[in-house]
């Protein structure tokens, strides 16, 4: 008997259920299911009823139907993507305006005067610094050695072809001043690339080949693969094409040479257009103009050039020279009266002795461009007095060249001039 199941015979207490203590002989309690159980013959009511399988589910399987065209109307499309570039365009014009407002409100703070910074210049520029053998203005210069950038060699820059549209304008382009070898070099390479096109011209079939050139020198290494019956018939056939070629080469220069009066009227056409360009004067002022070669050389040498002017002796002054012309003319002509002249020469051409000249000098006093001449052509002119002179000057409206020559003093460095500058 269990403790447990004792009861007592007499006793007025309630009764208790009995309980196990043990944990295997307790039993857990059972779950109550609250919701109602789905109907599974009404579709409606059941949570798992899919109505788009009802027609599998329900019957025999139909064939599925094809999906029909749907043609694109004209243009749809293009009115897409012209609606979409029309977007990007927007976007674009309100970002550029953004960025314009931006740099609007930077330039604005610049500007202030308080945001204003002003940097120091740096020791040694940039472009000095590889000539400098430190960074500072005080060093060595670094102008001769391997790592100098000073060098013998001048780079000209690669010649290149005009426009077709300045060419057919007749407009010549501006040319470079080269050197004589580097004349011959372009003069060889254009020569070169002729004989190139006509080479590939000749074996596409466009131009016939030339006949071989022959020579004394080379005909029998041309004609050494043919039989030669008479070698004195060939000789003189080689002799001929020679002469041919002379020939032709002498009537070609002939032909291309320019006749006196041509070279006349290209010399003029040039003389003129250059003083269109520029018209310059030159004033020169001589101790004394009396000995004849100076007068023929004075004279002679400015009518050459196409100068106008005059030339004044006064035995009781001095003389005085203008000359009018193009700037390569009156250059060339201050050469001749500054350099090429000797002005001391006191012989004539018997040998004689006519005057001293030992101290007769030229300067040349005022140099300058005008905008037109003052004198039709070059005249001597021998004056008694300084006022003869000058009444000969006035005829040309240049009486104060007189003056200013008078004026002159050689040994003043502020009246002195540079005569080729």
């Amino acid at each position: 008997m269990l403790r447990g199941d004792y009861k007592p015979k007499h006793s007025t207490q309630r009764a208790t259920l009995p309980v196990s203590s043990i944990k295997a002989n307790q039993q857990k309690p059972k779950l109550k299911i609250t919701h109602e159980t789905p109907s599974l013959t009404d579709p409606t009511q059941n949570p798992y009823f899919d109505p788009s399988l009802t027609r599998r589910t329900h019957g025999p399987q139909t064939r599925r139907r094809h999906k029909q065209f749907h043609f694109a109307e004209p243009g749809q499309y293009v009115e897409q993507a012209e609606r979409k570039r029309a977007e990007a365009r927007m976007e674009q014009l309100k970002q550029e305006i953004a960025e314009r407002a931006e740099l609007a409100r930077l330039e604005d703070e610049v500007l202030d005067a308080s945001a204003i910074q002003f940097v120091e210049p740096p020791q040694v520029e940039w472009w000095d610094a590889p000539f400098l053998s430190e960074a500072s203005y005080g060093s060595d210069a670094k102008l001769e050695g391997p790592d100098s950038l000073c060098t013998i060699y001048i780079q000209h820059p690669v010649p290149i072809e005009p426009p077709l549209a300045i060419r057919s304008q007749g407009v010549a382009p501006a040319q470079l001043i080269l050197t004589h070898k580097e004349r011959k070099k372009i003069r060889r390479q254009r020569r070169l690339e002729q004989q190139r096109e006509r080479r590939e011209k000749v074996m596409l079939g466009l131009l016939p080949p030339e006949p071989p050139k022959l020579k004394m020198s080379n005909f029998m290494q041309i004609m050494a693969n043919e039989s030669v019956p008479d070698p004195t018939k060939l000789e003189a056939e080689v002799r001929r094409q020679m002469q041919a070629r002379q020939t032709k080469h002498e009537a070609d220069n002939k032909a291309r040479k320019l006749t006196k009066e041509q070279r006349h009227e290209k010399i003029e056409a040039k003389t003129k257009a250059d003083e269109e360009a520029c018209l310059m004067r030159a004033v020169f002022r001589i101790n004394k103009l009396e000995h004849p070669q100076h007068w023929h050389k004075v004279t002679v040498n400015a009518r050459q050039m196409h100068l106008t002017g005059t030339a004044i002796s006064c035995p009781t002054g001095f003389s005085l020279v203008v000359v009018e012309g193009s700037a390569k003319n009156v250059k060339a002509y201050k050469k001749l009266m500054l350099r090429r002249i000797d002005w001391t020469m006191s012989q004539n051409d018997q040998g004689s002795v006519t005057n001293d000249f030992t101290s007769n000098e030229c300067h040349l006093i005022w140099q300058g461009e005008i905008d037109k001449r003052k004198f039709r052509q070059f005249k001597q002119h021998t004056s008694a007095s300084e006022t003869q002179a000058k009444k000969w000057l006035m005829r040309a409206k240049s009486d104060e060249l007189w003056q200013l020559a008078k004026q002159y003093d050689p040994n003043d460095s502020i009246t002195a001039l540079d005569p080729f500058a």
